[in-house]
């Protein structure tokens, strides 16, 4: 079963053509990521972009140069709510990072697998991919 979702005027729809439970997910605790969800880290979904239809009029990239891995990513948001979209990486451009919060209403989404950057973790955070890294 595919999945859509939209960000918080709905402005921007994103739809996925396959069950989001096939992808990987992952958990980032990088500074960056969490200034970028309001939150304690960011959750996405790892897609490739063949799989995902982005709609709407009001997407905007941002190129944030200060990486881990020295490459930008291209990290979306609606320009009307600020909802974040996706996020590019640099080394895999083909893989679309879609945030959790686009599919907010969705109640049985699957835990992250991988967590990035568990050292910047606030400390009270435990511990929930299976693969836990420092870096890309």
């Amino acid at each position: 079963m595919s999945i859509s979702g939209r960000c918080l005027c709905g402005k921007v729809e994103v739809a996925v053509n396959k069950p989001i439970k096939d992808f990987d997910t992952l958990m980032c605790h990088c500074a960056n990521c969490k200034r970028r969800s309001g939150g304690i880290a960011s959750y996405a979904f790892l897609v490739p972009k063949e799989h995902v239809t982005i709609t709407g009029s009001t997407h905007v990239d941002y190129a944030d140069k200060d990486t881990g891995s020295g490459e930008a990513m291209h990290r979306s948001m609606c320009s009307s709510c600020g909802s974040p979209v996706r996020i590019i990486e640099g080394h895999a451009p083909d893989i679309w990072c879609l945030q959790y919060g686009l599919f907010a209403d969705q109640v049985n989404l699957p835990p992250p697998k991988l967590e990035m950057f568990r050292s910047q973790a606030c400390r009270w955070v435990q511990a929930v991919g299976d693969d836990v890294r420092e870096k890309a």
